[in-house]
């Protein structure tokens, strides 16, 4: 969840690391235009147009800045004006609030980004206000820090760092400029290693495979059909393949109750590889009721 995306410089390096989905936020008209079009062809990367605060159904002005909006803020320009005098407000738009809670809830009901970008020019510590129900389910947060306040009003390092650690994201990195300001990213301490069962080798090699449709590739690659996930060869290519559906699956029976280890999925490497960026890993007892285990 990038808040503050402009028209969405990053998108490509988002995609190349494999983050989908992905929700841009940005509120200058202009700039929301170029993000929408910059995104038209890129499945599950969605344009949202709003203005992040601390509360929702707030009426205000937001300034709009003379550099294609990048520096665009809800506050005054303060000594932003004396680092970069060539910037200014050319005008201001009325808007209405919304937060990152209200945005998570409206976009992504059930699925909570893991990561959470802020570029909000001097107001990002009203947009963490803003995420409290949501920040203890984020897995890191990248975000503009100054060391005193860029925009008249404006939020601290010091500040962010003290509000982040009562989520327990900790300062992990953090770069600088010689005027104090830069960007900074905060995650959580690495847990504890799990205590996992003996591995007992491969328990799924060979056992009856299912899955929920055929395509006309199913047994193009795959020697045969569903069983094509559990043969053993590792080729890079697909073992098995559904038809276009909502809510594909493929499933192994183990046979017998098992303490597993892991549960490994190869991915296919020929093109594609991006089918699998919605993966989830469910697990039955008695193959009626599910758990998942994994959400990708």
């Amino acid at each position: 969840l990038h808040i503050g995306a402009n028209e969405g410089q990053e998108r490509h390096d988002y995609e190349a690391n494999g983050a989908s989905p992905c929700l841009y936020v940005e509120p200058v008209d202009a700039a929301f235009s170029a993000l929408r079009t910059n995104l038209a062809a890129m499945p599950f990367h969605r344009a949202i147009q709003a203005v992040c605060a601390e509360r929702e159904g707030e009426e205000v002005m937001f300034n709009v800045a003379s550099n294609g909006g990048q520096s665009s803020s809800l506050l005054p320009l303060g000594v932003h004006a004396e680092h970069h005098p060539d910037i200014v407000y050319t005008g201001a738009q009325r808007m209405v609030t919304t937060t990152v809670d209200r945005i998570v809830a409206e976009f992504s009901p059930g699925r909570m980004p893991n990561l959470l970008v802020i570029d909000a020019q001097g107001s990002d510590l009203q947009v963490l206000r803003g995420a409290t129900r949501s920040l203890p389910a984020v897995d890191g947060v990248y975000i503009e820090v100054s060391e005193a306040p860029l925009y008249e009003g404006g939020c601290t390092l010091d500040e962010i760092t003290g509000f982040l650690k009562g989520f327990d994201l900790r300062l992990r990195w953090l770069r600088l400029n010689g005027a104090g300001h830069g960007e900074a990213f905060y995650c959580r301490p690495k847990s504890r290693a799990i205590s996992m069962p003996d591995y007992d080798g491969v328990v799924s090699e060979g056992k009856p495979a299912a899955q929920s449709s055929l395509c006309e590739w199913s047994y193009f690659d795959a020697a045969n059909g569903p069983q094509g996930g559990v043969d053993g060869p590792l080729t890079g290519r697909p073992g098995f393949h559904t038809d276009i559906e909502d809510a594909p699956w493929w499933q192994v029976d183990l046979e017998a109750v098992h303490a597993l280890n892991e549960v490994r999925v190869f991915n296919r490497m020929d093109c594609a590889r991006e089918r699998s960026r919605t993966l989830q890993v469910l697990l039955s007892d008695d193959g009626e009721t599910w758990r998942c285990v994994h959400d990708q």
